[in-house]
């Protein structure tokens, strides 16, 4: 499986500061991607890392279709990813799990969320 990132950028808005009155110009935005290119050949194992909020899980998250790019592409064996999908995942630092639900019940509501045409 290879994948092909190409000039992806991403962006956030920053926080209003304190005393933001409307009407007066918009808080600017945070890059955290800015021209990100990085080609994983079939085999290869490769690992992403740097400081926190450098950008890690925010790359991932567009690799893996959770997220979109403000521009670039991301191609996994050559198809471009723009949805999450059953060929990738991502397991996360902290566990999110709904603490009232059930084990099942936690996986069918993240299942229902992100695949909604699945059946039963």
């Amino acid at each position: 499986m290879s994948l092909d990132i190409r000039g992806v950028w991403k962006s956030f808005p920053k926080p209003r500061p304190r005393g933001f009155r409307r009407g007066s110009s918009s808080p600017a935005v945070h890059a955290v991607l800015r021209d990100v290119d990085v080609r994983v050949e079939p085999g290869e194992l490769v690992s992403l890392i740097g400081h926190s909020g450098c950008g890690k899980s925010t790359l991932l998250s567009i690799v893996g279709g959770l997220a979109h790019a403000d521009a670039g592409t991301v191609e996994l064996d050559g198809a471009p990813v723009v949805d999450a999908g059953p060929d990738r995942a991502m397991v996360f630092q902290n566990y999110s799990l709904l603490p009232r639900l059930s084990l099942l019940r936690n996986v069918s509501v993240a299942v229902g969320a992100s695949r909604p045409d699945w059946s039963r």
